[in-house]
């Protein structure tokens, strides 16, 4: 018996249903990939604002405190006042802090902290306040240096001792601030294609635009900060 070949309607069609095979596939892995292209880039915007909340809040919760222990040693350091300013930025304030820390040895125990605005880029700075002589800390000038690009807010209210809510540090004479509510929000850096919201919203009321075509992520915390009440006078 003679073999047959393949006519060429048969090639034809083999072929169209191999093309469209090949570009369901395709279709469906570019999918996939963009998927996990948007995934990441959302997951990078989260972990970002909320390494940048635990730095904050893990600073603010320290401003103020004055003292270092280190086994059987304690040394009372006297802080440049007030240990904690600030302005209000709308969206982006600034910050200027002073703490001791025991988890450093004693010549580098006294800190002045720092955070400021360069665009979106969220500045820090951590500088030694500590003396070379005596107990009292030195005010050096900050150092800022990149904390975290493509940040929208760092917005904070303060809640005063005497029950009001202040947008800056500045209580008055006869108050302090208890704690403060922290909104931080960033965007993510690589464009998405479902971005979510177009707007934010920060503790003190602010509106946020989500720059088109990019996710936005807000985080508001409150924290305490024991160590600013002052002390009882002799």
């Amino acid at each position: 018996m003679k073999r047959r070949g393949f006519t060429l309607i048969e090639v034809l069609v083999a072929g169209a249903i191999l093309v469209t095979v090949l570009t369901v596939a395709i279709r469906y892995f570019a999918s996939t990939a963009e998927l996990g292209r948007e995934t990441q880039a959302k997951s990078e915007l989260q972990d970002r604002v909320r390494m940048v909340m635990q730095v904050v809040t893990g600073d603010l919760q320290m401003a103020g405190a004055r003292y270092w222990n280190s086994g059987n040693q304690n040394r009372a350091f006297s802080l440049p006042l007030p240990p904690l300013s600030g302005s209000d930025g709308g969206p982006k304030d600034t910050l200027t802090l002073y703490y001791v820390t025991s988890l450093r040895d004693l010549a580098s125990a006294c800190r002045r902290v720092d955070y400021g605005f360069d665009g979106d880029t969220l500045r820090r700075s951590d500088v030694n306040a500590s003396p070379s002589s005596g107990s009292d800390c030195t005010p050096p000038s900050p150092n800022l240096q990149p904390l975290a690009e493509g940040m929208l807010a760092l917005d904070i209210q303060y809640q005063c001792s005497d029950g009001s809510r202040k947008d800056t540090p500045d209580c008055g004479t006869d108050a302090y601030p208890r704690s403060a509510k922290v909104t931080v929000a960033g965007y993510s850096l690589t464009p998405v294609t479902n971005p979510g919201p177009a707007s934010l919203t920060t503790v003190t009321g602010k509106t946020l635009a989500c720059p088109q075509g990019r996710a936005c992520y807000a985080l508001t915390q409150e924290v305490l900060m024991p160590n600013l009440k002052p002390l009882p006078t002799p």
